[in-house]
């Protein structure tokens, strides 16, 4: 089947607004400031993404520089978006998540043209329904209590998992890791919620270590990210005493940095993203390079709305990745995204074509790649205008 022609192209800033202030050892917002690309094709069918444009502690890029990317893209008309894989491995290479966000529009459009879902067309095995994938539920920052009420929410929501932030002050991350298992312990049994902790690089080396062992003795399942992402050596030394494993997060991107994390022994498991990865090629290949070194693999995403979940969900599907955060829109207020259920803590992919989301953005709202200027962050209305696609 031949790939039908891209005939536009266009993105939108939109700030979602947060329940609670998203707080670690790297970011404190009380919104989201996100990215949509919409592509139509000359056969109608639209595709859409999301990125996340405020989450530069681990992209390395802003909105600003991910909206220049894409305004720097020719027009839609240009020759260029007959081959959009292209166009998406050439800004991979310096600005994964603008890559990210024309890779995977296209691949939604396709899918849609197609009338399979997005986990369908990249390879995953059909099954009668969508697939049930497991999600974590996080827990960010906060005082001990505060930590026991989610996890108590969480485990009384069907949640397996949990992860918290830590990083901070140690005995205060401590007391919450403490206060998290006796109250998910009360609610499931004893151990029946796995826990994984990360630092999102905040302590040093011996910091790192120390925590190991107490962590240890609450059953944390992982500690992610203990020291910051350019010091292997320093995660290499947590992880040579560790009594749990250690995971790389913010320290892998593609799959030499898997290759070099392995290299030096730094980590047990890592945790990939395709806002880091750029391409869904990208990513594969790291989720293969992985494997083939042996490290347990997680797919994550940023903190986003429902249609970056989505994302990350039918990747998780299609890769076969069985540990996975796909739920980073539970503390979303506002969406502009709907059509991703979560159930007894796990998302359940719709059987609808594409990514299966429909995404309230009116084209008239949208900046046409290929235009210079950028249009101010709009916050998401209380009921946003809605758009059949």
């Amino acid at each position: 089947m031949t790939a039908p022609r891209v005939t536009e192209a266009a993105y939108a800033v939109v700030a979602l607004p947060l329940r609670l202030r998203l707080r670690h050892t790297t970011a404190d917002t009380g919104e989201l400031t996100v990215v949509f690309l919409r592509i139509r094709c000359a056969d109608g069918h639209v595709g859409w993404a999301e990125t996340r444009g405020n989450g530069e502690y681990a992209t390395h890029h802003t909105a600003a520089s991910i909206t220049a990317a894409l305004a720097a893209l020719p027009p839609a008309t240009d020759a260029a978006w007959d081959d959009p894989a292209a166009l998406a491995d050439a800004l991979a290479g310096h600005c994964p998540p603008a890559a990210m966000l024309v890779d995977i529009a296209w691949r939604d459009a396709l899918a849609r043209s197609s009338g399979v879902p997005l986990w369908v067309a990249l390879g995953g095995v059909r099954r009668a329904a969508g697939p049930r994938l497991a999600t974590h539920a996080p827990i960010g920052f906060g005082d001990p209590e505060q930590a026991a009420t989610a996890a108590t929410a969480a485990a009384e929501a069907g949640f397996g998992r949990v992860k918290v932030r830590v990083g901070g002050d140690p005995a205060l991350d401590r007391a919450r890791v403490a206060r998290i298992r006796q109250a998910v312990d009360a609610v499931a049994g004893a151990g029946a919620v796995a826990i994984a902790a990360d630092a999102n690089g905040g302590w040093d080396a011996a910091t790192g270590t120390a925590a190991t062992h107490w962590l240890a003795g609450y059953g944390v399942a992982w500690f992610e990210q203990p020291t910051p992402a350019a010091d292997l050596t320093a995660l290499a030394r947590v992880r040579a005493t560790s009594p749990i494993p250690i995971w790389a997060d913010e320290a892998v991107r593609d799959s030499a940095s898997v290759h070099a994390v392995a290299d030096a022994g730094a980590a047990d498991g890592v945790h990939l993203k395709l806002e880091k990865a750029g391409t869904v090629a990208t990513l594969s290949a790291a989720v293969d390079a992985a494997r083939r070194r042996g490290l347990d693999v997680g797919l994550g995403q940023m903190d986003c709305g429902r249609l970056g979940c989505a994302t990350t969900a039918h990747l998780a599907a299609a890769l076969d990745v069985q540990v996975a955060e796909l739920w980073g829109c539970a503390n979303v207020e506002r969406d502009v995204a709907e059509g991703l259920e979560l159930r007894d803590g796990a998302v359940l992919l719709p059987d609808a074509p594409g990514l299966g989301v429909h995404v309230a953005l009116h084209p008239t709202a949208l900046t046409p790649v290929g235009a210079r200027h950028r249009a101010p962050v709009p916050a998401v209305p209380k009921q946003p205008r809605t758009c059949t696609p």
